[in-house]
C-alpha cells in the first residue's frame, strides 16, 4: 500500500504504527529510506539498510565491512560466494579488500546486482511474515525503484509493502498497490490532537494553532511543542515551523551552530563527523545534542549518531544559517569526509558538499570518483551523469595545463561510456573525442595524454575514422623518440591496422608483424602506459590473421587466431574476455570466407555466450549478426534455400548491419555487406543486392575503408545480367586486388572472369593462382586449378 501526501501529513507515523504491529507479532521489518542528498545514487537506500543490518558505519574499515557482510549473507542467503561480490559494490567495498569481482560489466552487471539485492531482501524475511517499509520513495534513485517494483511482484503473499512519498509523479502506474492520500485534519480533529498534546491550551490558542497549521499533524505537534518557549518571551502562537524551532534553540549558545552543522550533514548525523566539522569541545557538542533531543529535534540513531525526527525539521534548520555560513559548513563537511572523519568517502556526497561550497575543482574530482563507484555497480547512466557534472564544474576552474589534462580524462571517460551506451557513432561521444584530440595535441609527451590518445586510437579505428586514427598515431609517434622507444612497434602496428583497412595489405603486414615481435616487455609497458582494452599478446595476431585471410594464407590466419585464443582464455576479466570476443569475431569471419560454416556456427555461438555472460553489448550485436549470416549461408545448400527461414535470416542480417552503422561499428561492416549481397543474390533479389553493394562501396569512398572493395566489386557482377557491366567490375576487381596485395580476392575475381570469358582470361587466372600460397587451403584455389585443367587450351 502507498501513503502519498504533503510533508507532515502523517505518512511516516502510519508506517511507524505498522512497524510496531509487525515487531510485536515477531515479524521481520526491513526499512528502505530515501535521502534528498542521494536521489541519483544507485541503490543508496539498499546500502543504508545493509549497513544497519551488518552493524557498521562510515568509520568501519573496508576489510571489516566485508567480514560483516560475509557473516550477514551467510546467515540468511544461499550461495554466499556468488552473492557477496554482487552486494559488496553496493556498499562501496572494492575487490582489493578481499573478494573476487564478478566477471561482468555494464548492463549485465547491473542486472546481476539488482537480482542479488532482491534475493537478499527476500532472504532476510526468510519463511516468516515480513514488512518492507519504503519511506520517501520520491527520493529513491531509479535502481532502487526497480528493486522495489520487483519486490512488489515477488512477495508471494508473506510480505507486506508500505510505501510513503510526497505528492508527485514518482509512482509507476504498473505497481500493484493500493494508494491512500491522507487528507489534512479537520478543525475538530486538529482540536482533538491539540488537546491530547497540551490539555491546558485555551480556546484562543487552539484556534491560533488551527490557523497556523492548516490541518497538518506534524505542524500541529511542532507548534504546540514550541508554545512554552515563545510564551516565555510573551510572544503569540508561532508560525509553523521556523518560529517554534528557533524558539527552542535559543536556550544555549552552542545549540544553533550544532543544529546548523547537523542540518548540512544530512538527516542522519554521525558524531565523529559532527565533531570534525564544528571544532567545539566534545562536552559542548554533547550538551547541545541533549538539548536538541529534549526539544524533539534530534533522536538517537545507531550506536553513535542521531537523526532529525523529520526531514522538515532538517530543512528548516538548514535555513537558519546565512548563505556564507552554509557554504563554509559544506566545505568543512566535505573536507572532513575526504579526510577520514566519515570513514570511506561517499564520493557523491562529497561532490555535492563541495558543489554547495562553490569549490568547483574539488567538486569535479568528487564526481569523477562517484562515477567510478557507479561503474562498479554497472550503472552506466548514473556514471555518465556524474561525469556531466564534473565537466560542467571544470568550466569554472582556472585555465591551465593541469585543468586541460583533467578535462581530457573526464571527456575520455564520458565519451567511452556514451559510445558503450549509444554506439561509437554517437554525436555526443564524437564531440567528447574531438575535444580530447584538440586538447591532447598540445603535449603528447605527457603520460596522461599519451594514455588518452591510445584509447582514442581504438575508438577512431573502430568507427572507421581513418583520418583521425592516423592523426593520433602521428601524435603518439612524435612523443616516443626520447621517452618511450619501446612503444614504437606498437604504434607502428596501430598504423598497420589503419593501412589494412585502407587496403594497403603489404604495408599492413610489415607493420603488424613488427608489432607482433615487440616482445613481452614492450607488451607490459604498453599495458601499463595505455590501459589498452585488449591483451597485448593477442592484439597484433588478430589483425595479422585478417591480413593472412586477404592474402590467401588460410593456415597462417588459423594459426595466429588459435595462438591468440589460447592465450586470452587465460587472461583475467575484463581484458581476457574482451580480447577473446575479438578473436572469435575474426575466427568466424575467416571460417565464413573459407566456407567452414559448421565451425563458424560453433564459434559464433561461443562468442554470443561470452557476450551474454559478461555483458558485452557490442560483441553481442556483432555475434548476433555473424550467427544469422552463417545460418543463412548454410541454408543455401539446403532444400529450403528459398523458403521463409532464409528471408527471416536475411532480415536479421540486414537490420543488424543497419544497427552497426548507427552504433558506429563501421570498420568491419564491408565484410558483412558482402555476405548480405551474396544472400540477396541467392534469394533471387539481385536489385536489392546491387543496392546494398553500392552502398558499401560508397561507404568505402567516404571513409577510406577499401580493404574489401575488390570483393564487393566481384560480388556486384552477380547482380548484373549485362555482360559488359560484369566484365568491367571483374576487370576492376582483379586490378585492385593486384595493387592491394589482396590475393584471395584477386583469385576469386580472376576465376569468375575465366568462367565468364574463358581462354582470354586464362593468363590472369594463372597469375592469380601463382600469387596464392601453395599450402593455403582455400577451396577457391583447388577450384581454380580444376577449372584450368578442364579447360586446357587446344594444341
Amino acid at each position: 500500500m502507498v501513503f502519498r501526501g504533503e510533508p507532515g501529513i502523517g505518512k511516516s507515523r502510519l508506517a511507524a504504527a505498522a512497524i510496531e504491529l509487525v515487531l510485536g507479532s515477531d515479524g521481520v521489518v526491513l526499512e528502505l529510506a530515501g535521502s534528498p542528498f542521494h536521489t541519483d545514487v544507485g541503490l543508496h537506500p539498499v546500502r543504508t539498510l545493509i549497513e544497519r543490518r551488518c552493524g557498521f558505519g562510515r568509520l568501519t574499515d573496508p576489510a571489516e565491512r566485508l567480514r560483516r557482510l560475509d557473516a550477514e549473507v551467510r546467515g540468511c542467503c544461499p550461495g554466499p560466494a556468488t552473492t557477496i561480490p554482487l552486494l559488496a559494490p553496493v556498499l562501496g567495498i572494492g575487490p582489493e579488500h578481499g573478494y573476487q569481482p564478478v566477471a561482468a560489466e555494464g548492463r549485465k552487471l547491473y542486472e546481476l546486482i539488482a537480482e542479488a539485492v532482491g534475493s537478499y531482501l527476500l532472504a532476510c524475511v526468510g519463511g516468516r511474515a515480513g514488512l518492507l517499509v519504503a519511506e520517501d520513495v520520491h527520493w529513491f534513485d531509479p535502481s532502487t525503484r526497480e528493486v522495489l517494483g520487483s519486490m512488489l511482484k515477488a512477495s508471494q503473499g508473506r510480505l507486506l509493502v508500505i510505501i510513503t512519498g510526497r505528492d508527485g509523479a514518482w509512482l509507476p502506474a504498473e505497481w500493484p498497490v493500493k494508494v491512500f492520500d491522507p487528507a489534512p485534519l479537520t478543525d475538530e480533529q486538529t482540536d482533538e490532537l491539540v488537546m491530547a498534546l497540551d490539555p491546558t491550551l485555551t480556546a484562543e490558542d487552539r484556534a491560533a494553532v488551527r490557523d497556523r497549521c492548516d490541518g497538518v499533524p506534524f505542524y500541529v505537534e511542532q507548534v504546540v511543542a514550541g508554545l512554552e518557549a515563545v510564551r516565555a518571551d510573551g510572544a503569540r502562537v508561532p508560525e509553523a515551523l521556523y518560529e517554534p524551532l528557533f524558539a527552542r534553540l535559543r536556550a544555549s549558545p552552542n545549540v544553533v551552530p550544532v543544529v546548523e552543522a547537523a542540518a548540512v550533514i544530512g538527516r542522519h548525523v554521525d558524531r565523529g563527523l559532527l565533531l570534525a566539522v564544528l571544532g567545539l569541545e566534545e562536552n559542548q557538542v554533547d550538551d547541545a545534542i541533549d538539548e536538541l533531543e529534549d526539544a524533539l529535534v534530534l533522536e538517537p540513531y545507531g550506536p553513535d549518531g542521531w537523526r532529525f525526527r523529520h526531514e522538515l525539521l532538517r530543512e528548516v534548520a538548514a535555513e537558519l544559517a546565512p548563505p556564507s555560513v552554509r557554504r563554509g559548513l559544506h566545505a568543512k563537511v566535505a573536507d572532513a569526509l575526504v579526510g577520514g572523519a566519515g570513514g570511506d568517502p561517499d564520493w557523491r556526497l562529497v561532490a555535492g558538499h563541495y558543489e554547495q561550497a562553490e569549490r568547483f575543482d574539488q567538486a569535479a574530482a568528487g564526481y569523477q570518483q562517484a562515477s567510478a563507484e557507479a561503474l562498479r555497480r554497472g550503472a552506466l547512466a548514473e556514471a555518465r551523469t556524474y561525469l556531466n557534472r564534473a565537466i560542467g564544474h571544470l568550466d569554472r576552474v582556472t585555465p591551465g595545463s593541469e585543468r586541460d589534462r583533467r578535462e581530457i580524462r573526464l571527456r575520455l571517460e564520458r565519451g567511452m561510456l556514451t559510445a558503450a551506451a549509444e554506439g561509437a557513432g554517437s554525436q555526443s561521444a564524437a564531440a567528447d573525442m574531438e575535444r580530447c584530440l584538440q586538447l591532447g595535441g598540445t603535449d603528447p609527451s605527457d603520460d596522461q595524454l599519451f594514455a588518452a590518445l591510445g584509447t582514442l586510437s581504438v575508438y577512431y579505428v573502430t568507427r572507421g575514422d581513418l583520418y583521425r586514427a592516423d592523426q593520433i598515431f602521428e601524435l603518439l609517434r612524435s612523443s616516443i623518440e626520447q621517452t618511450r622507444p619501446w612503444a614504437r612497434p606498437v604504434i607502428n602496428g596501430g598504423s598497420g591496422v589503419v593501412a589494412f583497412l585502407r587496403g594497403e595489405v603489404d604495408a599492413a603486414r610489415r607493420l603488424i608483424e613488427e608489432w607482433k615481435t615487440a616482445g613481452a616487455t614492450a607488451y607490459e609497458q604498453v599495458d601499463e602506459a595505455m590501459a589498452s582494452p585488449f591483451d597485448q599478446y593477442g592484439a597484433p595476431r588478430v589483425p595479422l590473421a585478417l591480413v593472412h585471410v586477404v592474402q590467401g594464407n588460410l593456415s597462417g590466419a588459423d594459426a595466429q587466431l588459435a595462438q591468440a585464443a589460447e592465450h586470452t582464455e587465460q587472461v583475467a576479466f575484463p581484458k581476457g574476455p574482451h580480447s577473446l570476443a575479438y578473436t572469435r569475431f575474426a575466427q568466424v569471419w575467416m571460417c565464413t570466407e573459407s566456407g567452414q560454416l559448421d565451425r563458424a556456427a560453433v564459434l559464433a555461438a561461443d562468442m554470443l555466450g561470452l557476450a551474454e555472460r559478461h555483458g558485452f553489448d557490442l560483441w553481442r550485436l556483432i555475434g548476433t549478426t555473424q550467427q544469422a549470416a552463417v545460418s543463412a549461408l548454410a541454408s543455401l545448400d539446403s532444400d529450403w534455400a528459398d523458403g521463409p527461414d532464409l528471408s527471416a535470416r536475411l532480415g536479421v542480417v540486414s537490420q543488424s548491419l543497419d544497427t552497426w552503422r548507427a552504433a558506429g561499428f563501421i570498420a568491419f561492416r564491408p565484410m558483412y555487406d558482402g555476405v548480405l549481397g551474396r544472400l540477396l543474390v541467392a534469394a533471387g533479389q539481385p536489385d536489392e543486392a546491387r543496392g546494398r553493394l553500392d552502398v558499401a562501396l560508397q561507404l568505402a569512398e567516404e571513409t577510406g575503408l577499401h580493404y574489401y572493395d575488390a570483393e564487393l566489386l566481384r560480388l556486384r557482377t552477380h547482380t548484373n545480367t549485362d555482360r559488359d557491366a560484369r566484365l568491367a567490375d571483374l576487370t576492376a576487381s582483379v586490378a585492385l586486388a593486384r595493387r592491394q596485395g589482396a590475393h584471395l580476392f584477386g583469385l576469386r575475381a580472376a576465376l569468375d572472369d575465366f568462367e565468364l570469358r574463358g581462354q582470354p582470361a586464362r593468363a590472369a587466372l594463372v597469375e592469380a593462382i601463382d600469387r596464392m600460397p601453395t599450402d593455403s587451403g582455400w577451396p577457391e584455389l583447388a577450384r581454380a586449378q580444376v577449372s584450368l585443367s578442364e579447360h586446357s587450351p587446344r594444341i
